[in-house]
């Protein structure tokens, strides 16, 4: 596997001038190299030699192109990010998953690192432009150019909460509906020796359906209006303990890993896998990947997609994400003859035949058409389940929410589509959020919660609240403190942008008066 260690070396030679090789008589190709993160997939992470991954080399074929892809490790993917830009030495192509206007990449966009897209994509992005929806190009174009080529997502409340309906059938107990049958719930399944009945992980990421219930993420997409003030939601201290007295009493039960706050992601997953959890929050589209590797495990294994459990307003569900993920961001020094054909590599992804490429595969090995009718070849054992991950992978252009071409053929495929249309648009939270992100975040970093995360400071106090070092009750000070330890000033900047319309958007939990 190539990661980053050798990006910046193979970045030294990428400066945008290097030549096209010529194909035979044929058209020249395009060469580039594109850095992308790996997203923590197995499917990535474990193969020997990306570059020469059979899809890979077809995708090659298919685009014209010769590509050197580097993969950056999903835990390093900021710091990494962060060396480039200091170093000065990007590949041509920079798979990110932040906008131009987020904090992280604002400076090196109003720096000039990158190309701005509008007159390359005019005259050879024309699928891009068709198939991406206009509210997504908004959210990629920053001083009135566009500056990335995004996925876009058709439902932005992404992350459901899975549940094991075997072991409900088996402690005798139905999926909780509402946030006060959760801990019963979750007692049952200990009781039938669950090791871990509720699925933690570090940073409370895919396990924050607690806080939703209760409307308190404290994320930067989470601020709402309290009086005259625009604030974090976190504000709500009355919901806030609530929910923290949930977690204590799961740490303090045993309902969940004594060791929770360490619990990193590649540990939550082996957890998993092996059947010792039986409810936690996942993006909804892995519901049949999961299911699979469940299966392995235990054989009797057999995982849902329920709707989150509601708070005492009727709503449930996590953060709602914005319309886009992974974005392609290019190289300012390209020149014209590679910049166009890179814009060409990416709209062939959003054309009929690349959408049939990446979902299906190559047509007589891994699908039929009979009677107009695709007849695909979904894999059954995990090399070929791995296969298929990176193919889709590497399809970089697409509604990431969900394939609706692909699912029926899925495992879990029927009741992932039911989800993605009866249960994901009903549930999910969003307040005030800010684009380009708040200055002040970069003067106050501790006090700066990223879009899944809390920032540090509020994040150590709930840990602490949870271990019982912190008494909950304390709550009211946390925020007293926040403010006095640079609170107020992001308060004040969030409040004038709010006042002033200043790059505010308005989500559906914002709660303005």
């Amino acid at each position: 596997m190539m990661l980053l260690t050798g990006l910046l070396a193979s970045c030294a030679d990428s400066s945008g001038n290097q030549e096209d090789t010529a194909s035979g008589d044929g058209p020249a190709v395009t060469k580039f190299t594109m850095a992308k993160g790996t997203l923590a997939m197995k499917a990535v992470e474990s193969v020997d030699d990306m570059n020469k991954d059979k899809w890979v080399l077809e995708m090659e074929k298919r685009t014209n192109t010769d590509i050197q892809i580097q993969l950056i490790p999903h835990k390093d993917f900021g710091e990494k990010i962060s060396l480039l830009f200091a170093g000065g030495e990007l590949p041509d192509v920079l798979v990110g998953n932040t906008t131009p206007t987020a904090n992280s990449m604002k400076g090196a966009v109003e720096a000039g690192l990158f190309m701005p897209l509008e007159d390359l994509l005019e005259t050879h992005g024309q699928n891009l432009l068709k198939t991406i929806p206009k509210e997504v190009w908004d959210s990629v174009t920053y001083n009135g150019h566009i500056y990335s080529i995004p996925q876009y997502l058709s439902v932005q409340s992404r992350r459901a909460t899975f549940i094991r309906s075997d072991l409900l059938e088996k402690a005798g107990v139905e999926a909780p509906k509402t946030i006060d049958d959760l801990l019963p719930v979750l007692r049952a399944f200990k009781k039938i020796g669950v090791e871990q009945p509720f699925g933690f992980r570090e940073n409370f990421k895919y396990a924050d359906f607690i806080l939703g219930a209760y409307d308190v993420l404290p994320y930067s997409t989470m601020y709402e209006k309290q009086g005259d003030e625009i604030v974090p939601k976190f504000f709500d201290s009355e919901n806030m303990m609530k929910a923290l007295e949930i977690y204590k009493a799961m740490y303090d039960e045993g309902l969940m890993a004594q060791d929770f706050a360490t619990i990193t992601g590649a540990m939550w997953t082996k957890n998993r896998d092996a059947g010792k959890v039986g409810i936690y929050n996942a993006n909804a589209n892995q519901l049949g990947t999961y299911q699979s590797e469940l299966s392995l495990a235990v054989p009797e294994g057999k995982l849902e997609m329920i709707a989150s459990p509601t708070g005492p307003d009727g709503k449930g569900g996590m953060m709602l994400y914005s319309n886009t993920l992974e974005q392609a961001y290019l190289n300012a020094k390209l020149d014209k003859t590679k910049a166009e054909g890179i814009v060409k590599f990416f709209d062939y992804m959003a054309t009929e035949e690349g959408a049939k490429f990446f979902t299906f595969g190559i047509e007589g090995e891994d699908y039929t058409v009979e009677n107009g009718e695709i007849k695909y070849n979904a894999p059954t054992d995990e090399e070929g389940r791995l296969s298929e991950q990176r193919r889709d992978w590497l399809w970089l252009i697409k509604d990431n929410a969900y394939n609706k071409e692909k699912l029926p053929f899925e495992p879990k495929g029927v009741e992932m589509l039911k989800g993605f249309e009866t249960i994901l648009p009903s549930e999910g939270r969003a307040g005030f959020f800010f684009t380009p992100e708040l200055d002040s975040y970069l003067q106050y970093p501790d006090l700066a919660p990223n879009f899944d995360e809390p920032s540090k400071f509020i994040l150590g106090h709930m840990i602490k609240m949870i271990y019982g070092t912190e008494n909950i009750s304390d709550w009211p000070k946390v925020i007293e403190e926040w403010r006095a330890s640079g609170g107020n000033e992001i308060i004040k900047e969030a409040t004038e942008r709010y006042n002033n319309k200043e790059g505010v958007q308005i989500g559906p939990d914002a709660h303005v008066e």
